[in-house]
């Protein structure tokens, strides 16, 4: 006699199962749940689609599932009555037992671990249901002690089980007191986020640091929240360049500065953040913030100090260089050594002025700039000429290549003065009989102008040091050759104030390459 049709509803057997059921990948995502699971931890399914099953999970049993029962499921496909809490909705605990098998992968379907989830209600009740069939099987003794070796030994199982996964928790929880009690002594923020940007670990100095950025009358609020404001510490920093943001997002990045809070606790940070790996994938980043308010504070100190002795050194000499203007009016009737001297006197208050006005340019920091029609190859040909004499000294020969006219539209006295540091530069460091050479081209919405010479060059390192203020490479410094340090960083100033670039190429006795360019239209009528 043939079994009679039924048409099932697998679906439906799915949904309404007694028991819970789960079907994530390797990593914890899951891919499918039934309703009788979402139910029991109050969220809807299409909430749960797509989250991880370690979110569900407390601390301590997410470590246990990450160190335990993924490496289980990896090495034997099948896992037996793992004891979890699940976090509900509303924040209480569900006590349950976990069983678990994984179907590897096949082809480009990706490996599925199925999870049964048992409520520890049904666990009793099973328990309670093994005790009265042993009562009935009292008849058959043989049966009965037999049923109830099977129990004991199944008991002593689930007891080691039991005793194993209890000290493998107590060890990890052992370990995070460890780990949170080191990380509480330092003085720095630290804060440990996953992938989806939750907080898995963080220090006591961090939450405060998060509480200093909270806007006033709020005791909790999100990162977007926080007030968080770029290097100026006025203009607030954007969803996207936050630090936490961009850790989640999966960059790594060092000494970002940002101010934290508003008013007289605002306060600086230099915020540092690593990503972590996991299986060649992304799976976290931890953050380092260091309080680095006192020494914000003393460079701007110091930059203001240069500024204002700068500006104090510039009026005298204003005043100096104007007596000496006005003593030499009259040469003709100053003995020729005492004309000499006051030649000398000012030639030196001159460097001495220009000194004070690079030391004031580059505590200004950004350059202003104002544009208008000009002629590029007229400003290379009055550099060229200023220049002439000091590389008629240094014997050096000046060479030009580029065409005799061409229309721009820039700051004419600023990029001038470009020109100047880098002709300058270039002659002061090329020995006798060097080479300069000048060139300029035009492109499609873009000139550039460039200056190269034969002289002594640089290492790798100094080139990654010669746009700091006051930077001077170790053979400059030997051969005596002036300067403090601050052309080319007032240079870049200027060039970046033009939305354009300062480029070089540079090697130990060889010589160097600056390249300057420049998104200039042509002028008008061109």
């Amino acid at each position: 006699m043939s079994a009679p049709a039924v048409d099932l509803d697998y679906q439906e057997l799915f949904h309404h199962s007694p028991s819970g059921y789960l079907v994530t990948l390797e990593d914890g995502t899951i891919a499918e749940a039934n309703d009788t699971f979402a139910r029991w931890i109050g969220r809807s399914r299409s909430e749960l689609l797509g989250t991880s099953l370690l979110a569900l999970l407390p601390v301590g049993d997410r470590i246990v599932y990450s160190t335990h029962a993924l490496p289980q499921l990896g090495i034997g496909h099948s896992l037996a009555e793992l004891a979890v809490d699940f976090i509900n909705a509303d924040g209480a605990r569900l006590p349950a037992l976990l069983s678990a098998a994984r179907k590897p992968a096949e082809g480009s379907r990706p490996a599925l671990d199925r999870i049964v989830v048992f409520n520890a209600h049904e666990r009793r009740l099973y328990e309670r249901e093994l005790v009265g069939a042993l009562h009935t099987a009292e008849k058959a003794e043989a049966a009965r002690a037999s049923a109830e070796a099977d129990v004991q030994e199944k008991q002593q199982a689930l007891r080691e089980k039991d005793r194993v996964l209890q000290e493998s928790l107590a060890e990890s929880r052992r370990k995070e007191s460890l780990l949170q009690t080191v990380l509480d002594t330092v003085e720095v923020g630290v804060s440990v986020v996953d992938e989806d940007g939750f907080v898995v670990l963080t220090n006591s100095r961090q939450r405060f640091i998060h509480r200093r950025a909270l806007p006033p009358g709020l005791t909790e609020a999100n990162e977007c929240e926080l007030l968080i404001f770029g290097p100026d510490r006025v203009t607030p920093l954007p969803p996207e360049q936050r630090p936490v943001r961009r850790a989640v997002a999966g960059q790594s990045f060092s000494d970002q500065l940002v101010w934290f809070g508003a008013g007289d606790q605002q306060r600086a940070f230099s915020v540092t953040a690593r990503s972590v790996q996991r299986q060649g994938g992304f799976c976290g980043s931890v953050l380092a913030f260091s309080d680095v308010t006192g020494l914000v504070n003393a460079v701007a100190a110091k930059e203001d100090f240069v500024a204002n002795v700068s500006h104090e050194l510039r009026t005298p000499l204003t005043s100096i260089m104007g007596y000496l203007d006005l003593a030499l009016e009259d040469e003709a009737e100053i003995p020729a050594h005492v004309a000499s001297s006051l030649r000398v006197a000012l030639r030196n208050s001159e460097k001495l002025l220009e000194l004070v006005s690079d030391l004031l340019s580059a505590a200004a920091g950004p350059s202003s700039i104002e544009q208008r029609p000009a002629d590029l190859a007229e400003l290379l040909r009055g550099a060229m000429t200023s220049a002439a004499p000091r590389a008629e000294i240094n014997k050096v020969k000046l060479i030009a290549d580029f065409p005799s006219s061409m229309p721009v539209v820039l700051d004419p006295q600023r990029i001038g003065q470009v020109i100047d540091n880098l002709l300058s530069n270039a002659v002061k460091y090329s020995p006798d009989g060097g080479r300069v050479t000048v060139s300029a081209w035009a492109s499609s919405g873009s000139v550039s102008f460039q200056v190269s010479d034969t002289g002594i060059g640089m290492n790798t390192a100094e080139q990654s040091e010669v746009f700091t203020k006051f930077f001077r490479s170790g053979t400059s410094r030997k051969a005596a050759i002036p300067g403090i340090g601050l052309g080319l960083v007032i240079s870049k100033n200027i060039v970046e104030a033009h939305r354009g670039t300062i480029t070089l190429r540079s090697a130990a006795g060889q010589g160097t390459v600056f390249t300057v360019r420049l998104p200039a239209p042509p002028a008008a009528g061109a």
